[in-house]
């Protein structure tokens, strides 16, 4: 998710409640890999289906997102990301 994310970074989540939740194109959710179990990862949605969403990454060149793996249900969406703590603000809350 470069440039948005870079290693070291932190994100804060709220679980999705599907059919409660309201999905939109743009945010970034934290979804189940579609091809490896028990695997994380953050994506930005950029289609919103009735059951379904397309998700990409910001770094399109080397990105694994819907143009590898096609959309996802929408009940592999774990959470919608509300914050990103970047590895800076971390490092400077710790020295608090």
């Amino acid at each position: 998710m470069l440039p948005t994310l870079k290693e070291g970074d932190l994100i804060i989540f709220k679980p999705f409640l599907y059919k409660k939740d309201i999905l939109l194109e743009g945010i970034l959710v934290v979804i189940n890999h579609p091809l490896k179990a028990d695997t994380l990862m953050v994506k930005r949605i950029s289609k919103v289906g009735a059951s379904y969403v397309e998700v990409l990454g910001d770094n399109e060149t080397i990105s694994i997102d819907s143009r590898k793996f096609g959309p996802i249900n929408q009940t592999e969406i774990q959470g919608i990301v509300e914050r990103i703590i970047t590895k800076r603000q971390f490092n400077l809350f710790q020295k608090i």
